[in-house]
């Protein structure tokens, strides 16, 4: 009896910890959307903002401030995991940065049935790390969907050119990528610098880094960015 509390409490204070991580947001969610646990990190992620957690727990995801087809994107990849009983990474562009979230089944009830899915999350620029996660042998799923954040106002086009300035290509090197002239591209840096209110090539390198943005994302169907 000793030893089982002992375990016990060992796994409430890694619980603790982990849960207490600045950087990581951590959630439980039913099969169905239905919100079990998040921590305050996890709101700053998802909400771009602190939210009191309890206001959110036994809430449906369908009820929160989602669109609804990002919330049935959602559902599928849990039902996935469900039927697969395998973890899924996933990869997404939300309020302007990239951030990817582990998911798999885990049991929330302790009565032998997997019906809850564990979701932390991270965000994490474009650096060694992200490229680790995208490159590993698990299977990462891109999002159908993009939240754009301050970056909204960008165009398809000069999202993509400012995907291909954070990975460090030149404006010539972006125009043979395109096959657009190298005075269009210099117009579509401008454009963006004015946009994003950054004149230096170097700023606006930087909020794609930031941003963790690929030159795909300016293909993917853009919601909850409205004014």
């Amino acid at each position: 009896m000793t030893e089982l509390t002992h375990k016990d409490n060992l796994k409430s204070d890694i619980w603790n910890i982990f849960t207490a991580d600045p950087t990581t947001g951590v959630s439980v969610v039913t099969i169905d959307g239905t919100l079990v646990y998040i921590n305050e990190q996890s709101t700053r992620v998802f909400f771009n903002e602190t939210r009191d957690p309890n206001t959110l727990t036994g809430r449906s995801l369908y009820d929160l401030d989602f669109p609804r087809e990002w919330v049935d994107e959602r559902i599928q990849l849990f039902e996935k995991i469900k039927a697969t009983g395998e973890a899924i990474l996933l990869r997404t562009v939300w309020h302007g940065k990239q951030q990817f979230s582990w998911m798999s089944l885990i049991d929330a009830d302790g009565d032998g049935d997997k019906e809850h899915v564990l979701v932390i999350t991270r965000r994490i620029p474009a650096t060694q790390e992200a490229k680790f996660f995208l490159e590993g042998e698990h299977e990462v799923f891109n999002s159908d969907f993009i939240q754009l954040g301050e970056l909204k106002s960008l165009t398809p086009r000069e999202l993509e050119v400012l995907a291909l300035l954070g990975q460090k290509m030149s404006i010539k090197e972006i125009a043979g990528a395109l096959f657009r002239s190298v005075k269009t591209i210099e117009n579509h840096r401008e454009s963006i610098g004015r946009k994003l209110k950054k004149t230096r090539g170097v700023e606006l390198s930087c909020i794609a880094h930031i941003a963790g943005l690929n030159a795909e994302d300016s293909s993917r169907k853009r919601i909850g960015d409205e004014d």
